[in-house]
């Protein structure tokens, strides 16, 4: 799951995603009062219409109220730098750090060529 339930596959989707669902679990309650309230109880609603009313309500209403305090809280902090999570075994080296151990292996190499045909000269 590590391997693809990390991968962004669209920024936009994954910031309101991620960042409402921690809005939803703390506002939803006071949503879900507000509705019942002022909608459900005044005009005697019945089980059925009241769920759907609660149901979609709710939803719209965090929906409505995340956006604009998420364009706000982005106007004042700065994102944060984001990279991938290192999935690889211990001892193991990625393709990048091979790649960059057989060029050291390569330049120390050549290095030594070098210093071993000026001690000949």
């Amino acid at each position: 799951m590590a391997l693809i339930g990390n991968d962004k596959f669209n920024d936009t989707v994954y910031k309101y995603m991620t960042g409402a669902s921690l809005y939803a679990y703390l506002s939803h309650y006071f949503f879900i009062i507000i509705i019942s309230v002022s909608l459900v109880r005044p005009y005697k609603i019945k089980f059925i219409p009241a769920f759907f009313l609660m149901f979609f309500g709710t939803f719209f209403l965090i929906f409505i109220t995340y956006w604009p305090l998420n364009a706000l809280y982005e106007l004042i902090v700065p994102p944060k730098e984001m990279k991938k999570a290192d999935l690889t075994p211990d001892g193991e080296l990625t393709e990048e750090q091979q790649a960059a151990a057989a060029a050291a292996a390569k330049a120390a190499a050549i290095e030594k060529g070098e210093a071993q045909q000026d001690e000949e000269n």
